[in-house]
């Protein structure tokens, strides 16, 4: 996601806000901007090459700057409208904030952002969990099916020597019968 995207999502929770009767209508709201805040983080980790400028402010950064390329992350125009995004992400988040305050009273956004923070923490840990036990049962299942395979082998290797009997016997019994 990319900053415009965050600014949306901002735009339409405040708007969301507005004419809300309670924290149940801006949920979604709430969630597309958290979605996208996490994922812009995500993707400020993880910069591609050759990427094009995607807002107007990025194109003027660079050209006052006189940065000949869009793909060096650690020039001028680079740093500057990274730093200049997260402060107008921050600042559009903290009039959310105050809005949301001001509607259903002081401290819900911050009950808002401790709740979800909290559940991500949890659904964090599930995950742990899961790929725990995950791993878990497929060790099990080697396991299991390392131990058919020995008893399969055994029984084959038993097979194998019986049958080889049956035709010696009857290899001698036809050799001394003729």
């Amino acid at each position: 996601m990319d900053p415009v995207t965050i600014a949306a999502a901002i735009t339409a929770t405040r708007t969301l806000v507005k004419s809300a009767k309670g924290i149940s209508d801006i949920a979604h709201g709430i969630d597309d901007l958290f979605n996208a805040k996490e994922q812009h983080a995500k993707n400020a980790k993880s910069k591609s090459k050759k990427t094009k400028p995607k807002t107007r402010m990025q194109q003027v950064l660079r050209m006052r700057s006189g940065d000949e390329s869009y793909d060096d992350n650690t020039s001028i125009s680079a740093v500057a409208n990274d730093v200049l995004e997260k402060r107008q992400i921050d600042r559009d988040l903290e009039i959310l904030s105050r809005e949301i305050d001001r509607k259903w009273g002081r401290g819900t956004w911050e009950a808002i952002t401790e709740e979800r923070d909290k559940r991500v923490k949890e659904r964090e840990e599930n995950e742990k969990k899961r790929k725990k036990a995950a791993r878990l049962r497929a060790e099990e299942d080697r396991e299991f099916y390392n131990k058919v395979a020995s008893w399969v082998g055994q029984i084959l290797v038993v097979l194998i020597a019986v049958g080889g009997m049956i035709w010696f016997l009857v290899w001698a019994a036809n050799r001394g019968a003729g």
